[in-house]
């Protein structure tokens, strides 16, 4: 696997995390979006910016320079780092989404 691939493979990854996080905290995950790096040439970058959104509205939030070692492959388990951001995220969205 080349480089890209790998890199690549890691932000599928880090998106299919989200999803993780939602569904642990109960939330249909089918009504979530989420996004690294949306808008963002393509390319190899340290860090990332990772944007969650309620289908259908304009419900948005938004974390910036998140590490990319934080989302990379090794063990099959969430950086709990990564995982806490992604928490704090969903608490923020959940705010807004649940009126």
């Amino acid at each position: 696997m080349t480089i890209d691939e790998e890199y690549a493979k890691s932000l599928r990854h880090a998106v299919e995390y989200v999803y993780v996080v939602a569904a642990r905290r109960g939330l249909d995950t089918s009504k979530l979006s989420a996004e690294i790096d949306p808008g963002r040439n393509p390319g190899i970058y340290p860090e990332h910016v990772l944007t969650i959104s309620v289908r259908g509205t304009p419900l948005l939030v938004t974390a910036e320079s998140i590490p990319h070692d934080w989302i990379t492959i090794g063990t099959g388990f969430i950086d709990t780092r990564f995982s806490q951001r992604i928490a704090f995220l969903l608490s923020e969205l959940e705010k807004e989404w649940v009126r």
